[in-house]
C-alpha cells in the first residue's frame, strides 16, 4: 500500500468533534448587593461631602438640651444638631458638641455668639422665646465678621441686643453711677428710640464705668463731637423758683432705664463722631444743657446772717437769671469775736452774660472788679417760699459804700449786704421790745378803772330812773291816743308812726334794762343799745313837738284834718 493509500484511507476515517468547555454566567441575583453597594458609597460620600465641622460650645448649664434632639439655628434655618453634653472637669460648666452642616462651615469664625432661646420676660425686650415653649429650646447663633474660622467657642446666657450685622455706630459712653441703665435699655433722640446699650465695663470702677451705646442707622448720623448724652432713667422731679418741674423720658425708660442724647442749641453741631467716639454721659438733661459753659470762675461769699435754705448746686443769679451755682457751704466759728459766719463757694459762669459794645475780649474779672467798686454785693435771697430754697443774688445796692473785690486764702472775696428780711426781722424785734418795755400793767389797771366808772353811771339810779320814766310817758300817751282814736280828726293820724317807734324803743329799753348785769364796755351790746335808742328817742320827741306846733297853729284839724297846702 502505497502512501498515497494510506492518506486515503485515513481520511475516509470519521474524525470525532469536541465541544470547548461551556463558560458559567453570573447570576442577576449578584446586581443586588452591587448596587446597594454603590449607593452606599454614593451616600457616604454625599454624607461625608456634607458633613460640617465638629463644634464646642460652653454653657453655664444644659438645661433644656438634648443630644440628637436640640437644633442649632440660624435666622430660622438648621445648620446643626446638638451630638453631646458633658461637664467640664472643673465642674464650672457644661461643654456642649455639635455636628453642623457643611453650609455653617464659612460661618464658623471667631465672634460667632451662640445662646440657648427660651421664654425670657425682661423690661426692655418684653415677651421673647415663645415658640419654644411647644417646639423646646434650641440654639441660636449669630456669625461673626469675617476672619479666622473657629471651632470653639464660649455661649452667652442672654441674647446679644442686636444682631452683628446690623447697620449702626457703637459710641461709649463714661459715667460714675449707672443707675438701673442695663444691656438692652433703649437709647432715644428727640423722643424716637433709636439704639440700645450692648453693655456695660465696670472692672476698674477709679475709672468709672464704660458703657456701650449702639445708634442705629440712620440716627448715628446725628451723633456730633459736641452733643450731649444723658440718664434718661425713671422720673426726675426738681423744685426750683418755677415749682415743681416732673420730667419723664417714657414709660419704656421708667421700666428700663434708658439714655437720651442731643446736640444742645446755639453750639455748632461739628462733624460726625466717629466710631468708638467716648462721650460724658451726664446725670439728667439740665446737667448736660450746661455743659456749654466751660468757663468757671469761683468766689468765696461769707454771710454773718443765716444760710438756711442754700445748698450745693442753690442758683446764683443777677438780675433773677442764673449765672452760676453754689459749689459748697461751710460754717465758721470766730472765737476771737465770737461770732459765727458761713463761707460759700460760688461758681460764676460768664458765658451765660452776653457783653455787648465791646470792642474786644473782656476779662470777666475785671468786670466784676467794677461792678463791686460801683456797689455790687451778695445776699441771700428766699426763692421758693413753699419750699424754703434760697439762692445767692448779686445785684448793685445803692447804699453801699465803696469797696473792693477782696482777697482770700484761695479765692476772690465778694463783699455782702445785709438779709433784708432779717433786717426787717430785727425791726420787728425792736419794736417788739419797745411794747414789752410799756408799763402795761398800770395801763390795764387804769383801764379796769375807767370800765368800772362806766359801769357804775351805767347801772346808776339816775339813768335807770330817767328811762323808767321816759317808758311810762310813753305808755300813757298810747292809751290816751287808743282812747280818743275814734273821735279824732285824720290828722291825729299823724301820730301812729311816731307811738309805733316809741313802743318799739320802750322794748329795746327794757331788753337793755335786763342786760345791766351783763358787761358794759366800750364794745359791749350794752353800749350800742344804748346809743341806737337814744337816737330813736330823740327822732320820736322831735316828731311830736312837730305836731304840737301844729295842732296850736290849726286847731281846726283836730275835727276837719289837714288841709291840702298846709304846712
Amino acid at each position: 500500500m502505497t502512501d498515497s493509500d494510506s492518506s486515503q484511507h485515513g481520511s475516509d476515517t470519521a474524525t470525532p468533534d469536541i465541544d470547548p468547555p461551556r463558560r458559567r454566567r453570573l447570576s442577576a441575583i449578584w446586581l443586588i448587593p452591587v448596587v446597594a453597594a454603590a449607593i452606599a458609597l454614593y451616600l457616604g460620600w454625599v454624607t461625608l461631602s456634607e458633613k460640617g465641622p465638629v463644634i464646642t460650645v460652653t454653657m453655664r448649664t444644659a438645661e433644656g438640651l438634648e443630644p440628637g434632639k436640640t437644633q442649632i439655628r440660624y435666622k430660622a434655618i438648621v445648620f446643626g444638631t446638638v451630638k453631646s453634653v458633658a461637664l467640664a472637669p472643673d465642674g464650672s460648666h457644661v461643654i456642649v458638641t455639635a455636628d453642623m452642616t457643611k453650609q455653617a462651615e464659612p460661618l464658623m469664625r471667631e465672634g460667632t455668639l451662640f445662646w440657648v432661646v427660651r421664654p425670657r420676660l425682661s423690661a426692655s425686650s418684653g415677651i421673647s422665646g415663645l415658640s419654644t415653649i411647644i417646639s423646646g429650646v434650641y440654639i441660636e447663633f449669630d456669625p461673626g465678621k469675617a476672619g479666622t474660622t473657629a471651632d470653639s467657642f464660649a455661649g452667652l446666657e442672654l441674647p446679644p441686643v442686636i444682631p452683628t450685622d446690623a447697620p449702626g455706630t457703637e459710641f461709649s459712653l463714661k459715667t460714675t453711677q449707672i443707675g438701673s441703665i442695663s444691656a438692652g435699655s433703649p437709647i432715644f433722640h428727640r423722643g424716637l428710640e433709636v439704639g440700645q446699650v450692648l453693655g456695660y465695663d465696670s472692672s476698674n470702677l477709679a475709672d468709672g464705668i464704660t458703657i456701650r451705646a449702639f445708634v442705629r442707622d440712620p440716627y448715628d448720623k446725628e451723633v456730633r463731637t459736641s452733643t450731649n448724652f444723658w440718664n434718661a432713667s425713671g422720673v426726675s422731679l426738681t423744685t426750683g423758683p418755677q415749682g415743681f418741674r416732673l420730667q419723664l423720658d417714657s414709660i419704656q425708660a421708667l421700666l428700663a432705664g434708658g439714655i437720651a442724647f442731643d446736640t444742645p442749641l446755639g453750639v455748632p453741631s461739628n462733624e460726625r463722631a466717629a466710631p468708638k467716639t467716648a462721650f460724658t454721659l451726664y446725670r439728667d438733661q439740665a446737667s448736660a444743657d450746661e455743659a456749654k459753659y466751660t468757663i468757671r470762675l469761683r468766689y468765696l461769699v461769707y454771710f454773718d446772717s443765716s444760710v438756711g435754705g442754700l445748698a450745693t448746686g442753690s442758683n446764683v443769679e443777677w438780675h433773677g437769671l442764673k449765672i452760676g451755682q453754689v459749689v459748697d457751704v461751710n460754717l465758721q466759728y470766730d472765737v476771737t469775736k465770737n461770732t459765727p459766719r458761713a463761707p460759700v463757694l460760688i461758681e460764676i459762669e460768664p458765658q451765660r452774660i452776653q457783653l455787648v459794645g465791646a470792642d474786644g475780649p473782656i476779662d470777666p474779672e475785671t468786670v466784676l472788679k467794677s461792678l463791686v467798686a460801683k456797689g455790687l454785693r451778695a445776699e441771700i435771697k428766699t426763692s421758693n417760699y413753699l419750699t424754703g430754697q434760697s439762692v445767692v443774688s448779686l445785684d448793685i445796692d445803692p447804699k453801699a459804700g465803696p469797696a473792693e473785690l477782696g482777697t482770700g486764702d484761695t479765692y476772690p472775696v465778694i463783699p455782702t449786704s445785709p438779709n433784708q428780711f432779717d433786717s426787717a426781722l430785727r425791726s420787728v424785734n425792736d419794736i417788739l421790745d419797745r411794747i414789752s418795755k410799756l408799763p402795761l400793767d398800770k395801763l390795764v389797771l387804769q383801764a379796769n378803772d375807767t370800765m368800772k366808772s362806766f359801769q357804775d353811771l351805767a347801772a346808776g339810779p339816775e339813768i335807770k330812773e330817767s328811762l323808767r320814766s321816759l317808758a311810762g310817758a310813753l305808755t300813757s300817751a298810747r292809751e290816751l291816743i287808743d282812747k280818743a282814736k275814734t273821735d279824732l280828726a285824720p290828722a291825729m293820724q299823724r301820730l301812729q308812726p311816731v307811738l309805733d317807734t316809741a313802743q318799739q324803743s320802750m322794748k329795746r329799753i327794757n331788753s337793755t334794762l335786763g342786760s345791766f348785769d351783763q358787761g358794759y364796755g366800750g364794745s359791749s351790746s350794752f353800749k350800742r343799745d344804748l346809743t341806737r335808742l337814744m337816737s330813736q328817742v330823740d327822732d320820736a320827741v322831735r316828731s311830736i313837738r312837730v305836731l304840737t306846733d301844729y295842732m296850736q297853729q290849726h286847731p281846726e284839724s283836730l275835727i276837719r284834718g289837714k288841709t291840702r297846702g298846709s304846712n
